[in-house]
């Protein structure tokens, strides 16, 4: 009986992704998937992306598109064209060396996530962020890098970034939501399946369970878990390991 594992926000944590696939176990016809964000604000992207990139060896290995992930791949192309518009990036500390240490196959996996990925057999779908009332993208949505004017560019970046939805049901960026908005998985109704995701960190001991939903990401670069969600024909269970140290602190 295969299995499919989808594991939470790595942010560079690779003791405790260690710690956690050696507990999961992962046999050769399993699936592993990651929700995104491998990248970034931990102690080790570079050695992340290329255990990562070693598992798909022997595993199929897939990622969804974090929003870190989106803004490396961003900073790359940027720096690819020679626009100068990396200049105007914040928060990009990490990335000169990330992308100088990659190899090709490793930039490649990046390039090969998804926007958003379904799985019909179990009837569910996963993003990095979040969905949003009326939304329609194709599945599966693979990473293009478009210009940044083309309306299906942002729409699937919003993929990556959604937290809030305003009283409509539309995506509301972060640090302007209001006591009206909402957190999108608090009135997702189900209509795309039963949605995993990433992106907001629950520094809990175990995924955050809606009623349609469940979020994966436990804060483990901020001091709280590595979580992976098991997939089988007996149901969906739950694993997770602590965090090793304070890695960054929660904005």
């Amino acid at each position: 009986m295969s299995r499919t594992f989808i594991i939470g926000d790595v942010h560079g944590c690779i003791d405790e992704l260690q710690e956690l696939t050696q507990i999961l176990a992962p046999a050769d016809d399993d699936s592993v998937i990651f929700i995104g964000d491998l990248i970034d604000r931990g102690p080790d992207s570079l050695g992340v992306v290329r255990e990562v990139v070693r598992w798909s060896d022997r595993f199929n290995v897939q990622l969804v598109l974090g929003n870190h992930e989106e803004k490396f791949l961003r900073y790359a192309h940027h720096i690819k064209i020679d626009s100068g518009l990396e200049k105007e990036m914040k928060g990009i500390d990490e990335f000169p060396n990330l992308l100088s240490g990659l190899n090709d196959d490793e930039f490649s996996f990046l390039q090969s996530a998804y926007h958003a990925l379904h799985l019909p057999e179990w009837n569910m779908l996963l993003v990095h962020g979040g969905v949003w009332r009326n939304i329609d993208f194709p599945l599966p949505a693979t990473y293009r890098f478009l210009d940044n004017h083309n309306l299906d560019r942002k729409r699937l970046a919003l993929l990556n970034k959604t937290r809030y939805l305003n009283p409509e049901g539309m995506f509301v960026s972060l640090g302007e939501e209001k006591a009206s908005d909402s957190f999108w998985a608090e009135v997702y109704e189900g209509q795309w399946g039963h949605v995993f995701f990433g992106h907001q960190p629950f520094l809990q001991a175990e995924p955050k369970r809606f009623t349609h939903a469940t979020g994966i990401d436990t804060g483990c670069v901020y001091g709280g878990w590595l979580s992976a969600v098991e997939i089988n024909d007996y149901g969906v269970s739950y694993t997770s390991v602590p965090a090793r140290k304070t890695y960054s602190n929660k904005k």
